[in-house]
C-alpha cells in the first residue's frame, strides 16, 4: 500500500489517481489500485507562518487534526461502528500529515435522499442506528451534517471525525443529534427528521412523556444550531472570506460577492450616476432620502440604492450602527442565512469623511418580474398567506425587518404558491427574541400597508393561523384585541 501511494503521490500524471478536493486546508485524492483496493488519501495541509508552527506544536502533542482523525477512526472501526478503515498516517516532507483509508463508493446523504425516495425511511432508520452507536462507544462526532455521511451499499457510513470527541455526556449526544437534524431540516421532512431521533435515541412508537421530551430536546438543540449558523454566517459576511472581497475604489470601500466582478460594481455605480444627472429612464425612485434605478450589468438585472447624506444627527448615528448600504448587506445575508428570501446583495460600498458615513451605495440583484404584494389584488388568499407566512419565519426567528410593508415585499410564482422576498433592508435587525408587543407593532404595520381590496375576514384568518404556529405570551385573544 505504501508503495502504491508513494508511486502516485509523486507523479499528478498517473492515470490511477483522481483529485476529489483540493483547497488550502484538506486535499483528498482516490487512488484505484488492484493490488490493494480503492484508497483515499486525505492531505491535511498545515498552512503556513504560525500556523504552520502551531500545527506542528499541535502534531508533536498529538492533537493535530490528522492524528484526531487517526485515533478516532481506528477505535471507532474496532468497535463496529460504520466508519472509513485507517489504513496510514504519515508526515509528508514538508511537514503536512496524509490519512490513508479504504475508499468507499456512494452518494452523500442529501443526494441519496433526493434521489432514491423508496429508501428514505430505511436509509434513515439506519443512520440512527450507527449514531446510537457512535455515542455508545462514548463518542460525539462534532461536526454532523448531510455532508458527512455517505450511503453505501451497505448502508451509511460516517465521515470527516478530526471533530469527534470522546464525551458520553446525553447532553453533547442531544447537541450532536440537533446539529444534524438542522443540517436535514433544508430538504428532509419533519416526519423523516422525527423517525432519525427516534432511531438514534432508540425509542420506539408509541412515545411515552419521557421519550416525548427526549424528542423535544432534539428539536431544541436543532433551533439553537440554526440560530448559531445563521448568526455565523452573519458575522462572515462582514468581511473578505471566500465568498466575499474588499472594495476599495473611487466611490469609497465595502464588499461585494466574488461572483461580482469589480469592473461590473465600478460600471453599474457610474451608469448609476450618469442615469441621476441626466434623468432617465432608469430610475425607479428619487426623493430626498435615496435615489434608486434599475440597470443591466454582465447579463443580470440589478437595482443601485444610494442612501443620501440627511441630518448631522443621522450621519453621526451610522458611526455606530454604519452606514445605510452596509446594514442592507447585512440583512440581505442575514436573511438568507435564515433561509429568509430577500433581495440579493451584490456589493455595496459607502464613502466616509473623518469616519463619518456620508454616503453609500448597495447593489441589489433585481427581483422582477416578482410583483409587489400590494399590487396583487386579483389573488388576496394566497398573497394573505404568503404574508403571514413570512411574518412567522422573521419572528420566530427573531427578526425585526423596521418596516414590513406589502409594498417591500415581492412575491414569485414557486410550485403553486407565491414565494416572498424581502426589500428595504438596511433597517432589519437580528434579536434572540421578539416581544409581544414587537411582533404585534410588526403585524400592524403589515396589516395597515394592505389594500382595502382585501377583506376584513380573510385579514384575521391569516392573523389565526400565525397565532396558532407562533403564539402569544400575553395569549392570543388579548394579542387580537390590542
Amino acid at each position: 500500500m505504501r508503495r502504491t501511494v508513494d508511486a502516485v503521490w509523486g507523479n499528478p500524471q498517473d492515470p490511477r489517481q483522481s483529485l476529489l478536493r483540493d483547497n488550502p486546508r484538506r486535499r483528498l485524492l482516490r487512488i484505484r489500485d488492484e493490488a490493494v483496493g480503492d484508497l483515499l488519501a486525505k492531505q491535511f495541509r498545515t498552512g503556513s507562518g504560525r500556523h504552520r508552527q502551531r500545527e506542528r506544536f499541535k502534531s508533536g502533542l498529538g492533537m493535530s487534526p490528522a492524528c484526531r482523525e487517526w485515533r478516532v477512526l481506528s477505535q471507532l472501526h474496532a468497535a463496529g461502528v460504520a466508519v472509513p478503515e485507517p489504513l496510514g498516517l504519515a508526515t509528508l516532507p514538508g511537514g503536512d500529515r496524509l490519512l490513508v483509508m479504504r475508499f468507499i463508493e456512494g452518494p452523500l446523504l442529501r443526494a441519496a435522499y433526493e434521489n432514491l425516495p423508496k429508501s428514505r425511511a430505511e436509509n434513515l432508520c439506519r443512520l440512527g442506528g450507527e449514531i446510537a452507536a457512535l455515542h455508545a462507544a462514548g463518542f460525539t462526532h462534532g461536526d454532523l451534517h448531510d455532508g458527512n455521511i455517505l450511503i453505501s451499499e451497505s448502508g451509511p457510513v460516517l465521515l470527516d471525525l478530526q471533530h469527534a470527541a470522546r464525551d458520553a455526556g446525553r447532553a453533547s449526544q442531544v447537541w450532536d443529534l440537533g446539529c444534524l437534524d438542522y443540517a436535514l431540516s433544508q430538504f428532509a421532512s419533519r416526519t423523516d427528521r422525527l423517525r432519525l431521533r427516534a432511531a438514534a435515541l432508540r425509542i420506539e412508537r408509541p412515545f411515552d412523556p419521557a421519550e416525548r421530551e427526549a424528542l423535544k430536546r432534539v428539536g431544541h438543540a436543532s433551533a439553537a444550531r440554526g440560530d448559531e449558523h445563521a448568526r455565523s454566517r452573519t458575522r462572515r459576511a462582514l468581511r473578505p472570506g471566500r465568498r466575499f472581497a474588499r472594495v476599495d475604489g473611487q466611490f469609497g470601500r465595502g464588499l461585494r460577492q466574488r461572483e461580482f466582478p469589480e469592473e461590473a460594481l465600478c460600471e453599474v455605480l457610474s451608469r448609476h450616476e450618469q442615469a441621476l444627472a441626466e434623468g432617465g429612464k432608469e430610475i425607479l425612485k428619487r426623493d430626498g432620502r435615496s435615489a434608486i434605478t434599475a440597470l443591466d450589468s454582465f447579463a443580470q438585472r440589478v437595482v443601485v440604492k444610494e442612501v443620501l447624506p440627511r441630518s448631522i444627527g443621522r450621519m453621526l448615528a451610522d458611526v455606530l450602527r454604519g452606514s445605510a448600504g452596509y446594514r442592507a448587506w447585512r440583512g440581505g445575508h442575514g436573511l438568507a442565512a435564515r433561509r429568509i428570501g430577500a433581495a440579493d446583495p451584490l456589493a455595496f460600498v459607502e464613502r466616509r469623511r473623518f469616519g463619518i458615513p456620508i454616503g453609500s451605495w448597495v447593489v441589489l440583484r433585481d427581483l422582477r418580474p416578482a410583483l409587489p404584494a400590494d399590487r396583487m389584488t386579483h389573488d388576496a388568499p394566497a398573497v394573505i398567506e404568503a404574508l403571514w407566512a413570512l411574518a412567522r419565519s422573521l419572528h420566530l426567528r427573531g427578526v425585526d425587518h423596521g418596516d414590513l410593508k406589502a409594498s417591500h415585499v415581492y412575491l414569485q410564482a414557486q410550485g403553486g404558491a407565491l414565494e416572498p422576498f424581502l426589500l428595504d433592508l438596511e433597517g432589519v435587525r437580528f434579536r434572540r427574541r421578539l416581544s409581544d408587543a414587537d411582533r404585534i407593532r410588526s403585524l400592524a404595520q403589515l396589516n395597515a400597508s394592505l389594500p382595502d381590496a382585501f377583506p376584513d375576514p380573510l385579514r384575521c384568518r391569516g392573523f389565526h393561523r400565525y397565532a396558532e404556529r407562533l403564539r402569544f405570551r400575553m395569549g392570543e385573544a388579548r394579542a387580537l384585541d390590542q
